[in-house]
């Protein structure tokens, strides 16, 4: 028998061994992507009493009334002081979020005039993410242009047309429930496939079925390669499973039919490195309970640093530093400029692709090298 002919054959096997757990393996994916979307995506959502600075340099009964409107909301916790130095000194030392500056002209309805000035910082993207779009609002009842400054890592002056806009790192107009759910995905892919192609190795060495597999006439990179492609069908169900929970749940994810083709190879990619890395260990390790432990031991740190649940720039210096050669971070980063933005550069895009595919070619090399030499020891 052909290699393509062997791939599919037990491709059908595993399909079959999966539609038998069809309910176990469907609350299994669930489970993951329901917690953290539903749970830490609206703790996101619940800020209250962020701190902010107001310097009200205008002091004229419109700038008394703006401040009166941003303390009666809830989710601002407001104090006032005269110096612009010390509340940016505050701000750069991460004492205070944001800082609104209520400038002299205010109110300003002049296109080129802001009459506020909102400074904020890369550090807390969560709380800049919702209170900059309130800010906006409260401008807006004094027909008020207003100027957002990032005075993150590189700092750069945003003047935004009579709107605050958002931290770019959370997209113009999303949330951290938006963001979340771009990190989801490839999490969902890699704990499937670590988690479906190893133990289903593991299981089919203690049933004997591998050995049964070794003494037939089939291609033993057939074993691999069907593994391989069935891990690569199971993760695509689990990433839009994972979408459809954060939609469902409130989420808002940008783009038509081609973000979620362009998800669905970046899935099918990242299934196919972390299928092969599954396999690697489970071609090494013989007992389920430890590969579980070991293969969370391996997921949970890439995710991490990746950027799943906050961007990497937020992260310790070194960490950073060792999410570049994390394939999940380039995972996320198409996802994301997908789910949150609608669209990529195609330079990045392929930039990306590529790094991720390389991923996957070089640790389906190694595992059809390190299946060959561990199958003669079975």
């Amino acid at each position: 028998m052909s290699l393509l002919t062997d791939s599919f054959t037990l491709f059908k096997r595993e399909m079959l061994i999966f539609r038998s757990n069809l309910k176990v393996n469907l609350i299994r994916s669930i489970i993951f992507p329901l917690v953290f979307i539903v749970f830490f995506g609206n703790i996101g959502t619940s800020i209250n009493n962020a701190p902010i600075v107001v310097v009200n340099s205008a002091n004229n009964p419109q700038s008394l009334s703006f401040i009166s409107d941003l303390q009666a909301n809830n989710y601002l916790s407001i104090s006032t002081i005269t110096d612009e130095a010390t509340a940016l000194g505050m701000l750069q030392n991460g004492k205070i979020q944001i800082v609104v500056v209520i400038l002299p002209t205010f109110p300003s309805s002049k296109q080129n005039v802001p009459g506020i000035q909102v400074y904020y910082s890369n550090t807390q993207q969560s709380v800049t993410g919702f209170a900059l779009p309130i800010i906006s609002a409260a401008a807006a009842k004094f027909d008020n242009n207003v100027q957002s400054v990032n005075k993150g890592p590189s700092a750069s002056s945003n003047p935004s047309g009579g709107q605050v806009a958002s931290n770019a790192l959370y997209a113009a107009n999303g949330n951290y429930k938006d963001f979340l759910v771009g990190g989801i995905v490839p999490m969902v892919v890699v704990f499937g496939s670590l988690f479906g192609g190893g133990i289903s190795l593991i299981s089919d060495r203690q049933l004997g079925n591998l050995k049964a597999f070794f003494i037939t006439p089939i291609n033993r990179s057939a074993i691999v390669l069907s593994r391989i492609l069935s891990g690569s069908v199971v993760a695509l169900l689990y990433a839009f499973l994972a979408l459809l929970i954060g939609v469902l749940d409130g989420a808002q994810i940008a783009g038509g039919f081609e973000t979620i083709a362009v998800i669905a190879i970046v899935a099918v990619i990242l299934s196919c490195g972390f299928t092969s890395v599954a396999l690697i260990l489970a071609s090494k390790i013989k007992r389920v309970d430890a590969y579980a432990i070991f293969s969370q031991v391996v997921g949970l740190p890439l995710w991490f640093i990746s950027g799943g649940i906050i961007p990497v720039q937020s992260l310790p210096s070194f960490l950073a530093a060792v999410s570049v050669v994390d394939p999940l971070t380039y995972a996320n980063t198409i996802i994301r400029a997908l789910t949150l933005q609608g669209f990529i550069a195609f330079d990045v895009l392929l930039l990306n692709l590529g790094i991720i595919s390389l991923f996957a070619i070089v640790f389906i090399f190694l595992c059809l090298k390190v299946f060959k030499s561990s199958s003669t020891e079975e």
